[in-house]
């Protein structure tokens, strides 16, 4: 597979995520999650702080959030475990892009256009394995200096409008670090950090 040629499970998941961005979505529970809250990039507040000391410690001046989802938080204010702030835009202080192919307001990305950092929150685990590769290979190529990602190596709790579970790609840490190894040589420059949680 490459990014040329996907695989039909890719494309049909496109499909499912631009739905539940517009939908919503039912959960694991029963319950629904409505359209506003589906996607918003909560799970990058998680990191904010970490992300922050990377752009401090590194001169980090541009950033791409591969797979951002609505991006609510970029825009927006947030307390989040008690670090209140205006927006992520302010909190981190540099140019950034967001691209999410599922969210038509961010689904466009300038394939010549480098970043110093690459961040991907709660993606992979939503690509089919068989596209893992071109899919990583697009994040890293994206990176000057840093890319961090964040993995959920368990069962998401949302479900994909024909009912399965929408983390289709639920592997260990050890599956991840062969995957991002074997792409790693080819960007040596590139410092890689991976958070499998």
């Amino acid at each position: 597979m490459s990014k040329n040629t996907p695989s039909k499970e890719y494309i049909q998941n496109l499909e499912f995520y631009k739905k539940m961005h517009n939908e919503g979505f039912r959960l694991i529970s029963g319950k629904k999650r409505n359209a506003n809250e589906a996607y918003d990039g909560h799970s990058t507040l998680a990191f904010s702080k970490l992300i922050r000391d990377i752009i401090k410690k590194n001169q980090i001046l541009s950033m791409l959030d591969y797979g951002s989802g609505k991006g609510f938080y970029y825009e927006n204010p947030s307390d989040f475990k008690g670090l209140k702030i205006n927006s992520l835009r302010e909190y981190w202080n540099i140019e950034i892009d967001l691209f999410d192919p599922c969210y038509e307001k961010h689904s466009f990305i300038d394939d010549n256009k480098l970043y110093d950092l690459v961040i991907s929150i709660d993606v992979l685990e939503h690509i089919p394995s068989q596209d893992i590769e071109w899919v990583l290979e697009k994040i890293i190529g994206k990176a000057r200096k840093f890319v961090f990602l964040n993995i959920a190596c368990y069962s998401a709790v949302a479900l994909l409008p024909n009912g399965k579970n929408a983390h289709i790609n639920v592997n260990d840490p050890n599956w991840w670090n062969k995957k991002i190894l074997s792409l790693k040589k080819k960007y040596l420059k590139t410092k890689i950090i991976c958070v499998c949680t």
